[in-house]
């Protein structure tokens, strides 16, 4: 007879603390008497090796007392301790009918949710492809939790999408967004991230604004030493003016290859995060068609770390297309997930450090950067939680695309059964 598991929940759980697991098993007449479980907490053992080193790991740890509430539905209580990741194995007949994680996490981040996000995207409204809010509607197929639209030179777009998701949902956000540039001044680039207002339109329609505040800039600071001086100070004004309209300043894809050359040169990258200048690095940047300037943006930041420099991170697809046969297209493959009270929250706790860069590669391996205790949580979500919350956002995107009332409804009730049920709220 063949028995298999069904469903295990939840799957997060507050440190130090005891809690029932559940399961649920198929399969006809389980003996209850060959079924057990083992929870192993995987870096922080409760349980120490012996004096003489047992190489059994397997059976180190006790198996649980499996209690059954009839009908397949059966649980284990278990004492977890310490804020990490912790393996689950179901045993049948001496046999692991399934082996899957749980995890822990201490009161701060369990306050948290994690919203899976892109912040750098463009649609046609400049160089992509797709209307803005097919655009956002294939992201949220994708599993994504919010988007930013940012186009070159426009901020409208982004507004245009919010604004028709909006009268839509409140389970899927669009934040307002641009990518800032200088016109004919030089190739600079700045993500403006739920600003106010546009930067570009100042560029636009008031350059003698522009140039005057870049001149003060060059008079109140000694930029001599610099390759540049002037880029710096034009970068600088970009950053200051993305803050000034609410905004965050993320510095895009310095290490982006293009006219033989990359976007930004060392000097001046560390001279602006030695001074504070922008919010947040675009580390993961689907820019990056060489596959090392990732490497080199990651390698630049970890030497500004040992300085004792705060450089917080997000991972951006630079997506032009959600078409992943098309070449400029990073749709899906690098992204951020941000743990936050709400969307609304989700600009501050990204400059908070409380962001996890992510690129994937395949279905399997992936890469993320940012704090450990973030960075260990989203690789356990990337696996555990993501795969079946994409599945009920797919339903959601079509409900939206067809702007069905009651099919939005009927997908985001499925969507909130399921978080509940993961997370144990």
């Amino acid at each position: 007879m063949e028995i298999s598991v069904l469903s295990i929940y939840p799957k997060v759980f507050q440190s130090f603390t005891k809690a029932k697991v559940y399961f649920e098993l198929s399969g006809d007449g389980v003996d209850e008497s060959l079924l057990s479980v083992r929870i192993m907490p995987m870096e922080i053992y409760s349980v120490p090796h012996t004096e003489n080193y047992v190489f059994a790991e397997e059976y180190r740890y006790p198996c649980q007392a499996v209690v059954s509430e009839g009908n397949g539905r059966y649980f284990v209580e278990y004492d977890f301790t310490d804020e990490q990741r912790y393996s689950f194995k179901v045993n049948y007949e001496d046999k692991v009918i399934l082996s899957k994680y749980l995890f822990a996490v201490d009161g701060d981040l369990r306050k948290l949710k994690p919203f899976k996000g892109d912040l750098h995207i463009h649609t046609n409204r400049s160089d992509g492809l797709g209307e803005p809010f097919d655009v956002a509607v294939d992201y949220r197929a994708a599993g994504f939790d919010f988007i930013a639209i940012t186009d070159h030179h426009r901020y409208a777009p982004s507004l245009e999408a919010k604004a028709e998701i909006e009268a839509l949902t409140d389970d899927f956000y669009c934040f307002p967004g641009e990518e800032v540039h200088l016109g004919s001044m030089g190739y600079f680039h700045a993500v403006n991230f739920n600003g106010k207002y546009s930067v570009n339109d100042i560029v636009k329609n008031d350059p003698e604004y522009m140039w005057s505040e870049v001149e003060k800039i060059m008079q109140e600071n000694d930029l001599s030493a610099l390759p540049d001086p002037k880029a710096v100070a034009l970068r600088m004004w970009m950053a200051r003016e993305i803050k000034k309209s609410g905004g965050v300043a993320i510095m895009a894809h310095p290490y982006w290859e293009w006219y033989g050359e990359y976007h930004m040169q060392r000097p001046e990258f560390n001279y602006h995060w030695r001074n504070g200048h922008f919010d947040v690095l675009e580390v993961i940047a689907g820019c990056d068609y060489t596959g090392r300037g990732n490497n080199l943006q990651e390698m630049l930041r970890q030497d500004l770390l040992c300085e004792g420099i705060k450089i917080p991170v997000v991972g951006t697809s630079d997506a032009h297309s959600t078409d992943p046969e098309v070449r400029r297209t990073h749709f899906d493959v690098q992204f951020s997930i941000v743990f936050a009270e709400s969307f609304e929250e989700i600009p501050e706790a990204i400059k908070d450090e409380r962001a996890v860069a992510i690129e994937r590669q395949g279905d399997k391996f992936f890469h993320a950067e940012g704090k450990y205790r973030y960075v260990n949580l989203a690789r356990f979500l990337i696996r555990e939680y993501y795969p079946k919350f994409r599945v009920l956002t797919e339903a959601h995107a079509e409900a939206l695309r067809n702007k069905n009332v009651e099919e939005i409804k009927m997908a985001e009730e499925k969507i909130v059964e399921f978080r509940n049920r993961f997370f144990g709220i």
